[in-house]
């Protein structure tokens, strides 16, 4: 049979399948190979075309999509401070520890914790047969040095003794006359009274123990002292605080206490980090309350700068401080997506350093659902 083939169309074939039986066509047509080409390409530019509208349009598409109702609350301008609320120690403000002077075995502990006492009372005492030694023996040393001076004196009159003698000899008078009073000294505080009127807080010893010098027998608690708080404030919000600033207590039971910052401490406690704050009661504390009580304290900062203030459903897609609001456009149509800085939160409401203009409605219900530039409807209930 006669070959019908082209030898110039060996060297290319284009295989299609056909959509209506699954057989392979064999063509040898180096024009038709470049037409599929073609054809193969307009799909795609046509999809990159249709593509490149639909960016456009992506500003445009909240605006079409139908109106969303939400409500909306106008932005406020504030001068008041955020309240700081913290936790803290109630105590009395005079506590001290009474500790005998010097050591010995314990004699007596006349008082338990609890107890009222007055100015001057016996509180404890130590067996004195040890210190009243140590006296005796002091006022028999100043006894002799002084005889000693005498006849020295004598001896220097009648220049026997020389002035270097008689010096010594007074100098002894003084070193022993020393001693004497800190013998007695000691005795005297042998014995621990209560400075003050006032209320013992804790026993720590008890009779027939050796007490070391300085180790703490009684916590004792003045009453003319008042009462005050100790708390807690971290760095921040320290530095909005200063003397005189107002507060309030609540104890376990409820009752509010009416207070006023009275110190500030200068350096942060290296354990927590935070800075002291001493608040002072402004009237007795109620019945019942007890020096170390849990209380919590809601501190007031002086007024601040003007800044704006929102509702707190108005916040929406907040990251640390920073969030964004969406405000109500001038039309009262659409709706602006507003990037904003929170400062604090407090009581359902935003404090924001951002400025916003006084009176800007900002969506409150039904931001969560908005997109920048998109068409709302105010509530009925707002119109």
């Amino acid at each position: 049979m006669p070959n019908h083939s082209f030898p110039f169309f060996s060297s290319v074939r284009w295989s299609a399948l056909t959509s209506t039986r699954s057989e392979r066509v064999e063509v040898n047509a180096p024009h038709l190979c470049a037409a599929a080409t073609r054809a193969a390409l307009i799909p795609l530019l046509a999809a990159l075309a249709l593509a490149g509208c639909t960016r456009d349009s992506t500003a445009p598409a909240a605006a079409a999509l139908p109106p969303l109702v939400v409500e909306v609350a106008p932005v406020a301008i504030t001068t008041e401070a955020v309240p700081i609320d913290v936790t803290g120690v109630l105590s009395r403000r005079v506590e001290s520890t009474l500790a005998f002077k010097t050591g010995g075995v314990i004699a007596t502990v006349a008082v338990r914790a609890g107890d009222r006492v007055t100015r001057g009372q016996s509180l404890a005492t130590l067996r004195l047969d040890e210190i009243d030694a140590a006296v005796a023996q002091a006022r028999t040393a100043l006894e002799k040095t002084r005889r000693d001076l005498a006849r020295v004196e004598a001896l220097h009159a009648d220049r026997v003794a020389t002035l270097e003698n008689l010096q010594d000899a007074r100098s002894a008078v003084e070193v022993a006359a020393a001693t004497l009073r800190a013998a007695e000294f000691n005795r005297e505080h042998s014995v621990v009274v209560a400075p003050a009127d006032g209320r013992i807080l804790r026993r720590t010893a008890e009779p027939d123990e050796l007490a070391a010098p300085g180790r703490p027998i009684l916590a004792f608690a003045a009453d003319d002292g008042g009462w005050v708080a100790k708390v807690g404030v971290t760095e921040r919000d320290v530095l909005r605080l200063h003397v005189g600033d107002r507060a309030e207590l609540v104890s376990a039971d409820g009752a509010t206490l009416p207070a006023v910052i009275a110190q500030i401490a200068e350096g942060a406690d290296p354990a927590t980090r935070t800075i002291e704050v001493e608040l002072a009661l402004d009237s007795a504390a109620p019945a019942g309350v007890r020096s170390g009580f849990i209380v919590n304290a809601r501190l007031h900062p002086q007024l601040v700068a003007a800044r704006p203030v929102v509702p707190l459903g108005a916040i929406v897609e907040g990251h640390a401080r920073q969030a964004h609001v969406f405000t109500l456009a001038a039309d009262g149509r659409n709706v602006r997506r507003q990037p904003v800085e929170i400062e604090a939160i407090h009581d359902d409401r935003a404090y924001l350093r951002t400025p916003l203009p006084a009176g800007t409605r900002v969506v409150t219900t039904g931001a969560e659902f908005l997109s920048d530039g998109r068409t709302v409807s105010i509530a009925a209930a707002q119109r």
